[in-house]
């Protein structure tokens, strides 16, 4: 049965929660208003792919996903995406490890929410990719829309914005495949 873990202290759109407990994708929520944007809230799906429990996640950076010595230049990518207000969206392959150690390629979607015209919370989906199953990836991306179509829904009823856009959101299996040409 799917579930998530929220920090108690985070303030969340109603209906948050739910979206996260029922998802079949994994998700994640980090408040960018605290310093070092830390997790704030993380679904079932989350923990299985990393391996972590909730108090290694909550409250923390996702940087502790990082294998040792830092996952290379898409850190500082990622990094100029979050403080770029023009920003709305955007997709990064990360090298990351779970729990264990085991190391895998992360494909992180990331979309910030505003409230009050304010960046507030940053909403992340991230994607375990594996050689010779690529098929996985278009059923992550369906999956992913329509979590985004729903979070909109939710959000809207009280003055949050998700900033990113169905449109904006290429495909998994596209960048998968130019990474690997790359």
């Amino acid at each position: 049965m799917n579930s998530a873990v929220f920090d108690k202290a985070a303030n969340l759109p109603d209906g948050f929660k739910k979206l996260f407990e029922n998802s079949n994708v994994s998700l994640t929520v980090a408040d960018y208003k605290r310093p070092d944007c830390p997790l704030v809230g993380a679904n079932s799906m989350f923990f299985e792919i990393s391996g972590y429990e909730p108090a290694d996640v909550i409250g923390h950076n996702c940087r502790f996903l990082q294998p040792e010595g830092g996952a290379g230049p898409v850190t500082a990518r990622m990094r100029r995406f979050l403080e770029d207000p023009a920003a709305k969206d955007a997709k990064f392959l990360v090298p990351n490890v779970t729990r264990d150690g085991e190391p895998f390629l992360n494909l992180v979607y990331i979309s910030k929410l505003t409230r009050e015209g304010e960046i507030a919370l940053v909403l992340g989906s991230q994607f375990q990719v594996r050689a010779g199953h690529e098929e996985l990836a278009e059923l992550y991306d369906r999956a992913l829309r329509e979590d985004l179509r729903r979070l909109n829904l939710l959000t809207s009823e009280s003055n949050w914005i998700v900033l990113g856009s169905f449109e904006a959101l290429a495909s998994s299996h596209s960048i998968i495949a130019q990474a690997r040409i790359e």
